[in-house]
């Protein structure tokens, strides 16, 4: 593959990038766990989080609604 087509990245580097992104993305669909994924990346956890991060993909995904029912529920209310 010519480099140009690469948009910068080291051909080298290709295959990681595609892996984390495809984590990434298997985060987004709910079919990977934030852990499983990081390790399918080869990346920590904490590395894995923030490039969730950068991908707009949120690390916690807790509904509003549940939380409000706990802390109603937590208060006795």
């Amino acid at each position: 593959m010519p480099p140009d087509l690469v948009a910068g990245e080291d051909v080298s580097q290709l295959g990681v990038t595609l892996r984390c992104l495809w984590a990434v993305e298997q985060v987004r669909l709910r079919r990977l766990g934030v852990g499983r994924a990081a390790e399918v990346a080869a990346l920590p956890r904490a590395a894995f989080m923030r490039l969730l991060g950068e991908h707009g993909v949120p690390v916690i995904d807790y509904p509003v609604e549940d939380l409000q029912h706990e802390l109603r529920t937590a208060s006795g209310r």
